[in-house]
């Protein structure tokens, strides 16, 4: 499996912070706030996972990974979803058989521990490190596609 992750975020600040820890962690991560582009480049690279926000201006969570799956049935996906849309959203898309308890993020408080956890169950690290031990500085964060 592809430890390629690939980043769908819209908000910067959060895009930088993910990215700065699964990049200490040993993945290759490449981010877009845009999710066509997301699914442009999912068409021409293979990501072993996508963690999206579920709630975008272009396109939602969802639609972007029927995109994806049309042409890759094997990329594993997460969910970034804000506590206001947590439980109904999550419970609606078990109900759609698209997801387990397992593929969703809570995004406001953002714990890194548990985005690290879960990526690592959904797409083992080629070198895992302790994200409570880490000395990763968020704010150094930029974008590298």
């Amino acid at each position: 499996m592809s430890t390629a992750i690939l980043l769908v975020d819209q908000k910067e600040s959060t895009a930088g912070i993910i990215r700065t820890y699964l990049k200490a962690d040993g993945y290759k991560v490449s981010h877009t706030p845009d999710p066509q582009e997301a699914v442009d480049l999912a068409s021409r690279s293979r990501y072993g996972l996508v963690v999206t926000d579920l709630v975008m201006r272009e396109m939602t969570g969802i639609d972007l990974y029927r995109e994806i799956r049309l042409r890759d049935s094997q990329t594993r996906f997460l969910f970034m979803l804000a506590p206001s849309v947590l439980s109904s959203a999550a419970e609606a898309l078990m109900l759609m058989g698209s997801l387990e308890r397992d593929d969703v993020i809570k995004k406001e408080p953002l714990s890194m521990n548990e985005v690290i956890c879960k990526v690592r169950a959904a797409c083992p690290s080629p070198s895992p490190f302790d994200p409570s031990s880490s000395s990763v500085a968020a704010g150094g964060a930029t974008n590298s596609r």
